[in-house]
């Protein structure tokens, strides 16, 4: 069972595989600020205190706006939540491509990062599809990769209908400009 938590000390979030666990009572150290601390399993399985994906982000307002996040990689996904936890927005995670257009069907969020080598359905076919449905136009979309892009490859992405293109090498203050540019326009 994946278990998201968050750091008390930084806000962090992270997900760990709780079914590993053979103590109720946990202590992690928190990777990015060092901080140590315990979870309680057994009040997170109680249905009140669990953590989902797709719920709101803590101390964010409900109605306020959705960012949809996807990617294969546990690990690139919560980074991204870190450097975007500013943000007074609901995030909304999904991990393949299936799984995002049925997110952005029934929750219709302003915005969707999305890797371009996903599974089930690749990043391409993902913007086609959005960009295809009338409902869905106004849903921006910023793709994203890791593997090397060249310009045809990229133009390919805008010719599909993305808003946006940036190389998973980004420094997080270049992905927050444009995620906020993406979310003003």
């Amino acid at each position: 069972m994946t278990t998201r938590i968050a750091c008390p000390k930084c806000q962090s979030r992270y997900r760990f595989d709780s079914s590993r666990a053979s103590k109720p009572l946990i202590r992690i150290k928190c990777p990015g600020c060092g901080h140590a601390f315990q979870v309680d399993l057994a009040a997170l399985k109680e249905p009140s205190l669990a953590a989902c994906a797709d719920e709101a982000a803590p101390g964010k307002a409900p109605g306020s706006k959705k960012i949809l996040i996807v990617d294969d990689s546990n690990f690139f996904l919560e980074l991204i939540l870190d450097m975007l936890k500013s943000l007074e927005v609901e995030f909304l995670t999904a991990s393949d491509g299936e799984e995002a257009l049925q997110i952005i069907r029934e929750q219709k969020p302003a915005l969707v990062l999305l890797d371009l080598n996903l599974p089930r359905k690749n990043g391409y076919e993902l913007i086609r599809e959005v960009r295809e449905d009338l409902e869905l136009r106004q849903v921006r979309l910023l793709a994203m990769s890791g593997v090397f892009r060249k310009n045809d490859d990229i133009n390919e992405v805008y010719r599909g209908g993305a808003d946006d293109f940036i190389s998973k090498s980004f420094k997080p203050e270049q992905l927050l400009e444009r995620v906020n540019k993406l979310l003003e326009g």
